[in-house]
């Protein structure tokens, strides 16, 4: 295994993915550049309630992120996470830009709770029921999930479980279809073949030193010392 990640790169990454944030989610979502379509709603969709404590749960991906930042510190693991983070962003980018959609949202209950007011404020604000397929939720916390599998069990099925409470908050905040989570999870899929495929191909080369060992093969630096 490679050397830990530099924290000083981990926080300029963070600070451009932040910016790319903004370009392929925030703006589209303010402001789409074709009619938002709706999407047909399935007997889950309509089923299921609006769960006024689970804006907690939807909110708490910046979290889960964020706790998967800290804890990928291998540089190899690193660098695939941000690949596929990026990646991740990229690819539902392109579907909220050229084929937005938007969900039926209907009015938010009152309720007392402080912190759960709050959240419901924040999504109601700032998150408008745009962006929906597929869902950027359920992909970004897949993916993270996925970049520490490498953790110990318990950690692992941690934020399994976590990512899990999430996919489920994006329909009890009627924010997204049921749609919207398999369009996600194909989004994780897809992107965790590529990066496969990618690591297999471009992240390794023969090495000078052992040139007579045709099956030796060492990493090569993508993100290099800035």
């Amino acid at each position: 295994m490679g050397s830990n990640f530099p924290v000083k790169i981990k926080i300029k990454l963070l600070g451009l993915f932040i910016v790319a944030y903004g370009f392929f989610y925030i703006f589209p979502n303010l402001y789409a550049r074709w009619e938002p379509a709706t999407l047909p709603m399935t007997w889950l969709d309509n089923s299921i309630p609006l769960i006024p404590f689970t804006f907690l749960i939807y909110t708490s991906d910046y979290l889960l992120i964020l706790f998967a930042i800290i804890l990928i510190k291998n540089s190899d693991d690193f660098r695939s996470f941000s690949r596929m983070m990026f990646a991740t962003l990229f690819t539902c980018g392109l579907f909220f830009i050229f084929f937005p959609t938007t969900y039926p949202r209907p009015t938010y209950p009152i309720v007392n709770n402080t912190f759960i007011k709050a959240a419901m404020e924040f999504i109601y604000v700032g998150d408008s029921p745009n962006n929906c397929l597929p869902s950027l939720h359920v992909a970004l916390t897949s993916v993270s999930a996925w970049s520490l599998r490498r953790r110990s069990k318990k950690v692992l099925g941690f934020f399994v479980l976590w990512t899990l409470a999430i996919i489920i908050s994006t329909l009890t905040t009627k924010q997204h279809y049921f749609i919207d989570i398999i369009g996600g999870l194909l989004v994780l899929v897809a992107v965790v073949m590529v990066e496969k495929w990618f690591v297999n191909h471009f992240t390794v080369k023969h090495s000078p030193q052992i040139s007579d060992a045709p099956n030796s093969k060492i990493p090569v630096e993508i993100f290099p010392e800035l």
